[in-house]
């Protein structure tokens, strides 16, 4: 499983790599509304402050390790 999301995130973040795989979960991502990102494009950072409230809503509620643990 973990390399399957290496390789989906290496896809979806990295225009230089080619390959049918690669090409196929890029496209596969777009169809779904996943990937909204042109290869090659440059993009933005988020600011300071979107990145504290980012910060902020992913270390609060439950965590995996507990969803888990409930059987999930």
């Amino acid at each position: 499983m973990n390399e399957y999301v290496v390789v989906v995130l290496d896809a979806a973040t990295d225009p230089n790599l080619a390959g049918s795989q690669v090409e196929r979960i890029r496209e596969r991502l777009a169809q779904a509304g996943l990937l909204d990102v042109v290869p090659g494009k440059d993009g933005h950072r988020p600011t300071p402050e979107a990145l504290r409230q980012a910060s902020q809503r992913a270390s609060s509620g439950r965590s995996l390790a507990e969803l888990v643990h409930e059987g999930r």
